[in-house]
């Protein structure tokens, strides 16, 4: 009788957790519409929509500031862009270091009620933003441009000084948890993940886009000296590897060596070097006259989703089975599996003959749906722990996924007066910084995903027994399953992220000559459809920039998309 009771309530446990998954399945991406608002051209409502689902003091308080930064920018407000970048910036200084009180709230009841602490390459992309506002407010206020261009300048040598930092960093680690029982548990699953072949070379080493975006600004500026510093880093860092892990085209790195050589040309001096820097110069362009460098803003960055596994103790091979449980459209549980598989499933030879010798035959053949942790000598120590008991019922693990990326733009070309000038090449990929963000720390997510879970099973395992309902085998039954399922409700993966960065940056730089111009960007789609954006810009000095944001998804592109041209007198 109590057996059946006990098989009843397993039964009406995988339903809930099930229909738990499904309605937990929403991400924060799609609890917050405000891109899509944007993507209408309603930035006004956008804006509204970002102050009604955050907070400025809350726990996504950094997302705020972000998130209204972007929108003020594309209105063109940029004195109240850099207000709120300028907080952005004070929290990134401030969560420099975690709190002992958030990682113990986040080892019970997870990452998304923790704050908010953003990603490594929000910084640059930061202050970009903020050194760009300065040039468009120092065209706005002609009285105070050149107060405008050195605040730029400044924003980008604080940029500097954060990416040498970043490159001498040798790898971060997690700090040990104060708590010793989710040491313990941390300990069992560290030894059992290790990045495969797929993990490497994606770590954000350098940003040569960052630096290229430095050198036009001081170029701007008539700084040749730093401007040079800074194309040869970029440069260099596109050359090295930079454009091959973001696959960025070949064209990329020839344009940045041909403001190299301009500036070196400019300043004097350097005729030797120039004789072996002119060497990676396919097509050479004598042309000394004004520039018209244009930065397309394309696109909104993947999304990242959460992703739910159950994790379960087989006894007979003393090991930890975890199974996939996809949800969502046909498509979406593809790409689920596909991440799986991908990251954590039983793939390797190694994984197929300790699955054999342990004798699971049958998951030899199912390695590409589970992925089995053999516990061996540990098992005693998971057993010493209460992990074994805690999991008698199994636990739900949530973490993030991004979507593969789909490419919808044909191309994008410049026109100038009427006729077709150039063609604007990837510098920055976004999307895919995003993505190996993700891939990188996926492992580090799924141990402490795993160790947060079990932690929490425990504990309400260890107030089973101080109760004394395990003296009762179906109210202890019943507690059980009852702590599963609030578990299974509490388990989230932070899907939080700054949804209103665009995909990519392309670039195209056209010597014009100075006076008023109509520039004229058009982005083919895939599907043959146009978008046109047209302004007027007025060419001024030797290096002028314009700036424009396209939404690939809206038949209406925000009016305030085109923003203004940035230009030396």
């Amino acid at each position: 009788m109590n057996l059946n009771v006990i098989n009843t309530l397993k039964k009406l446990l995988l339903m809930s957790t099930l229909t738990c998954l499904s309605a937990c399945n929403v991400t924060h991406f799609q609890k917050n519409n405000a891109i899509a608002l944007a993507q209408k051209g309603e930035l006004v409502s956008a804006r509204t929509t970002i102050k009604r689902n955050y907070s400025s003091q809350g726990k996504n308080r950094l997302l705020y500031h972000l998130e209204l930064a972007t929108y003020f920018q594309l209105e063109k407000k940029y004195a109240q862009s850099n207000e709120h970048l300028s907080e952005a910036k004070d929290l990134l200084d401030s969560f420099y270091t975690k709190s002992i009180s958030e990682q113990a709230l986040s080892q019970f009841s997870g990452p998304t009620y923790t704050t908010f602490h953003g990603q490594k390459y929000y910084r640059p992309l930061l202050h970009m933003m903020k050194a760009m506002n300065y040039n468009a407010l120092g065209t706005l206020q002609p009285t105070r441009r050149q107060e405008m261009l050195d605040a730029s300048l400044i924003e980008m040598r604080q940029l500097n000084v954060y990416l040498e930092g970043l490159t001498e960093e040798t790898g971060g680690y997690h700090a040990p948890s104060s708590d010793e029982l989710t040491n313990q548990v941390y300990a069992i699953f560290q030894p059992l993940f290790s990045p495969s072949d797929l993990l490497t070379n994606i770590e954000y080493k350098d940003d040569a886009f960052a630096h290229y975006l430095s050198g036009l600004l001081n170029e701007q500026s008539g700084e040749l000296d730093s401007a040079r510093l800074q194309y040869q880093r970029a440069a260099l860092a596109y050359e090295k590897g930079f454009a091959k892990q973001y696959q960025l085209p070949n064209q990329t790195t020839e344009q940045v060596y041909k403001n190299l050589v301009r500036v070196m040309k400019q300043a004097g001096g350097y005729e030797e070097e120039l004789s072996h820097i002119q060497s990676k110069v396919q097509s050479h362009n004598d042309y000394d006259g004004s520039q018209l460098t244009i930065l397309q803003n394309l696109g909104v960055a993947p999304k990242r989703k959460q992703f739910n596994l159950i994790l379960r103790a087989d006894h007979k091979s003393k090991a930890l089975v975890i199974t996939p449980i996809p949800m969502g459209s046909h498509r979406e549980q593809q790409i689920q599996m596909k991440w799986f598989q991908m990251l954590f499933a039983d793939t390797s030879l190694f994984d197929m003959m300790q699955n054999y010798a342990m004798g699971d035959i049958s998951d030899v053949a199912l390695g590409l749906l589970t992925k089995r942790i053999p516990l061996g000598g540990l098992w005693d120590d998971a057993k010493k722990v209460g992990l074994i008991d805690a999991l008698e019922y199994g636990g739900r693990i949530s973490v993030t996924y991004l979507s593969p990326s789909e490419t919808r733009v044909q191309g994008s070309e410049v026109w100038v007066n009427g006729k077709k000038q150039s063609e604007l090449k990837t510098f920055y990929s976004i999307e895919l910084l995003t993505l190996q963000s993700a891939l990188e720390n996926a492992n580090t997510e799924i141990q402490l995903a795993l160790t947060r879970e079990v932690v929490k099973a425990i504990t309400a395992q260890q107030l089973l027994n101080k109760t004394g309902l395990q003296e009762n085998n179906v109210f202890s039954g019943i507690a059980k399953l009852a702590t599963s399922a609030v578990n299974a409700v509490t388990a989230s993966a932070d899907t939080r992220q700054w949804q209103s960065l665009p995909a990519e940056i392309r670039v195209s730089q056209i010597p014009l000559p100075v006076g008023q111009h109509q520039v004229t960007i058009k982005t083919v789609l895939n599907s043959g459809r146009v978008i046109e954006q047209t302004d007027n810009v007025d060419v001024k000095g030797s290096m002028s920039l314009w700036q424009t944001r396209t939404f690939i998804n809206s038949q209406k592109q925000p009016t305030s998309s085109a923003q203004s041209i940035f230009t030396l007198e």
